[in-house]
């Protein structure tokens, strides 16, 4: 479309005519939410010294969210403001200094009554209540030329048109007057039609003021925005975290249970203690998985963070290693380590933790070795296990695929390196957590099995 064509193309748009509208209720609706609001504002700060006026200012601080509500409505069906709703009221707790809130209906009140004053959004709507006056009386009054323009000149053309064609007399009795009126509308109907789109468009400007102020004072504000981006961010994370720790220790839990499961079934009519024995250790295995439920919902919950057990760390992976070999696994431990920070023993036990419930997924009755080591500036964890047997009786249900990734996040997140993959005759899992700053990327030992994590770094 050309600039000329676009410049009368606006009187045919029903944007147009939609804005249009919406400046014309402007004027009205700004009268009433301008008067509102200064007279409730202005009553209420009066009757402050008598208290009166504290519920009154309340209550019109309140009804300002009603009113952006309306508003913003009415710009986002009307003008396509596109305003975003704002966040709710949020609740500023204001605790004794030992940490409890004060208790009792009055303090509660009181509580409420404040948060409602402080609502930087409330406020932003009563200044646009105080601005919708003037903008209303502007809008309407280019509102009102633009529309009744074009119906004026068009009437007035046909008027002239008609009786100059002697059609009909418009005018009353016939005489010079009429047709050097009737003579000069036709004349400079081409200047007047020329004329007609020049008013549509501080119409488009003055809709376009009123979604731009609109988007600052009835919608969020950029601060708002950030704040509900980090909120929605961080419960991202804090969702992904839980279900990280669901996989891991409820998930190895269930997997054990399936291994004892299937042993004991096999040999409930030939070795019936062992079966016995088996069905004890699913009980308490069930229960630890109980208890740890409990503590992951009340860590979402927040509730008594000082009755949350530690985390696992690396001096718990002989325990994993025991509670492995009694729900059946042939599992071999080879452990020669330094002290570690908490944060790499937390990813080793974890590392070593979801090697042991893939082999027994992926490879029920092969034999696994584990083996951590002292690597130069390093922890070297190592995880070997052979193929599935032939005797197996039951194959757990294979997972997701989730542990070995997440053996990679939490080795990435300390700067450490993992691989995991087939290996002569079995699967192996290699990680290496650095016990300093960074991992060096020289290769001390060539013969070292963690060897060619260092070498990827290099790389």
């Amino acid at each position: 479309m050309t600039e000329r064509n676009a410049y009368v193309a606006i009187l045919f748009q029903a944007r147009f005519w939609r804005e249009a509208a919406y400046l014309l209720l402007g004027l009205p609706l700004g009268i009433l939410w301008g008067v509102y609001a200064v007279t409730m504002y202005a009553v209420g700060v009066s009757l402050v010294i008598v208290w009166v006026g504290v519920p009154l200012l309340v209550f019109t601080h309140v009804s300002m969210r009603w009113i952006g509500a309306s508003e913003r409505l009415l710009a986002n069906s009307m003008i396509d403001a596109r305003i975003a709703a704002p966040p709710a009221r949020r609740s500023a707790r204001r605790d004794r200094p030992d940490g409890r809130e004060q208790a009792g209906t009055w303090s509660s009140l009181g509580r409420w009554a404040q948060d409602v004053m402080f609502d930087a959004h409330a406020w932003r709507v009563a200044l646009w209540c105080f601005v919708r006056i003037t903008l209303g009386a502007v809008g309407f009054s280019f509102a009102l030329l633009a529309v009744v323009l074009p119906i004026t000149a068009v009437s007035a053309l046909v008027q002239a048109a008609v009786y100059r064609l002697g059609l009909a007399n418009w005018y009353g009795d016939p005489g010079n007057v009429n047709d050097i009126v009737s003579f000069w509308v036709l004349v400079g109907a081409p200047v007047v039609l020329l004329l007609i789109p020049a008013f549509a468009w501080p119409v488009r400007a003055l809709a376009l003021l009123h979604a731009s102020f609109g988007r600052w004072a009835l919608g969020a504000s950029p601060s708002e925005d950030v704040k509900a981006a980090t909120e929605r961010a961080e419960l991202a994370e804090e969702q992904v975290r839980i279900d990280q720790e669901l996989h891991d220790s409820i998930g190895h839990m269930i997997t054990m249970n399936i291994i004892q499961a299937g042993a004991g079934a096999h040999v409930f009519d030939t070795d019936p203690e062992f079966a016995r024995q088996a069905l004890r250790n699913i009980e308490e295995r069930g229960r630890a998985a109980m208890g740890e439920l409990d503590r992951i919902i009340s860590a979402i919950r927040g509730d008594q963070p000082e009755a949350r057990t530690p985390l696992p760390g690396i001096d718990d992976i002989a325990r994993l290693i025991e509670e492995s070999r009694t729900a059946g696994m042939e599992v071999s431990y080879d452990a020669q380590y330094p002290k570690a920070p908490a944060a790499v023993g937390r990813a080793a036990f974890t590392v070593v933790r979801e090697a042991l419930t893939n082999a027994a997924r992926h490879a029920p009755g092969a034999p696994v070795a584990v083996r951590i080591a002292h690597d130069a500036d390093a922890l070297g964890i190592e995880v070997i296990n052979g193929k599935p047997t032939e005797a197996s009786a039951q194959r757990p249900h294979a997972g997701g695929g989730r542990g070995l990734s997440g053996i990679r996040d939490r080795v990435t997140l300390l700067g450490g390196r993992s691989s995991a993959g087939p290996e002569a005759n079995g699967f192996v899992v290699r990680a290496l957590l650095p016990l300093e700053a960074t991992l060096s990327e020289t290769v001390a030992d060539a013969s070292s099995p963690w060897a060619s994590l260092r070498e990827k770094v290099s790389a």
